[in-house]
């Protein structure tokens, strides 16, 4: 995790391909956005990283999940939620990993994030306690829930 307030997240759209982005915990609104890099430079970017055992990312070369702030704000595909309006959450563990599932209050869908990072469970923790303590500051109360399929909810208890 970069710092508290940015996390790289796998973006699970559910009419498309996972891709890799970031969310950003803003004041009164989280912010999250697909990276910039194109289909084709992201595929070239996992061979690379395949192909050389990571190094391209570990050294900086590469980063699958490049997006700063400023480009966010200013994205089309960025997904924009007041805290207010999350309702519900399911911080869960599956077969392949770590995800965060929020529903959200005027959307039909539910928004699903995944980890990919070797801290997978820590980064799930400290994201959904932050969206859970920041909608309480604004005045709701997010339900956890336990959504369809192979998963089985994560504690957030401290």
């Amino acid at each position: 995790m970069r710092s508290t307030e940015t996390v790289d997240v796998l973006i699970d759209p559910p009419d498309s391909r996972k891709k890799p982005g970031r969310v950003f915990l803003g004041t009164g609104v989280l912010l999250i956005a697909p990276t910039r890099h194109s289909p084709l430079a992201r595929t070239i970017g996992a061979w690379a990283n395949g192909l050389f055992a990571h190094i391209p990312e570990e050294i900086g070369l590469y980063d699958p999940f490049a997006v700063t702030r400023e480009q966010a704000a200013n994205d089309p595909e960025a997904v924009r939620i007041r805290y207010g309006d999350v309702e519900a959450m399911a911080p869960v563990v599956r077969p392949t990993g770590f995800s965060l599932y929020l529903q959200v209050a005027r959307r039909s869908d539910e928004i699903r994030l995944g980890f990919r990072s070797n801290n997978e469970r820590g980064q799930l923790v400290a994201l959904a306690r932050a969206i859970r303590d920041r909608a309480r500051e604004a005045g709701r109360e997010v339900e956890l829930y336990e959504p369809d399929g192979r998963v089985r909810l994560v504690s957030l208890a401290e």
